[in-house]
């Protein structure tokens, strides 16, 4: 007797077109993988409660029909943990299939640590179309030493009050770099006018210039950001 399901019963072909199918009509926006797994695991494990059915039938679906589950859906990640869980989820897919199934992707926590990995993670996923990011304020104490970038200065004020920080802190260079990038939305957490405000100008102007030097019409649009 064939113990099979029945969608492993048809050839790779056939059902790598009904998998589409299913997934053209799938309604679920945004995936908080934090919400339904558990990202502190040392062992990482198919996140099966946070998948559609279909994903969990079996081991040989999970890594059939997972990939095309990511294109359709927002991963958000909100903390370092989530970010490195991630990385080393994706990696468990054959032929880079997990980091190039990500379409769109947010980040709600951006700076210190966890811009570190989550530029990590970007660079990885070279088939992003729509990246959001809330750029974190790790200087919003007075007192606290930037930890990056710029180790001589000590406030939120001289840290911001010049653009040419702001690009060096954030590194944003390294989002012009995302070859396939369409639309980016980005804010600030615990930016005060007059300082945001500025700044948001000059962000926005500044990566409309990068992109449209390297001949691509990319969406640039400051936003606050919500869970």
């Amino acid at each position: 007797m064939n113990t099979l399901p029945p969608l492993l019963r048809i050839p790779r072909e056939l059902r790598d077109e009904i998998v589409k199918h299913v997934f053209e009509d799938f309604d679920q926006q945004r995936l908080l993988i934090d919400k339904y797994h558990n990202v502190l695991e040392q062992n990482i494990t198919p996140p099966f409660r946070a998948l559609p059915p279909i994903c969990a039938t079996s081991l040989q679906l999970y890594f059939e029909t997972t990939p095309y589950f990511l294109r359709k859906i927002k991963l958000l990640s909100f903390n370092l943990a989530t970010t490195c869980w991630l990385r080393k989820w994706l990696a468990t897919f054959p032929r880079n299939l997990g980091y190039l199934s990500i379409h769109h992707l947010a980040f709600r926590n951006f700076h210190g640590p966890e811009q570190i990995k989550g530029y990590e993670l970007l660079a990885l996923c070279s088939n992003i179309r729509t990246l959001n990011i809330m750029f974190g304020d790790e200087f919003s104490d007075p007192g606290i030493v930037p930890s990056l970038a710029i180790s001589s200065l000590s406030s939120a004020i001289n840290a911001y009050e010049s653009f040419d920080n702001v690009l060096l802190i954030h590194q944003l260079y390294r989002i012009v770099e995302l070859p396939n990038l369409e639309v980016l939305e980005y804010g600030f957490h615990d930016w005060d006018e007059p300082v945001s405000g500025a700044r948001e100008r000059q962000i926005t102007e500044w990566f409309g210039i990068k992109f449209r030097g390297k001949g691509r019409d990319v969406s640039v649009v400051c936003k606050q950001m919500q869970r």
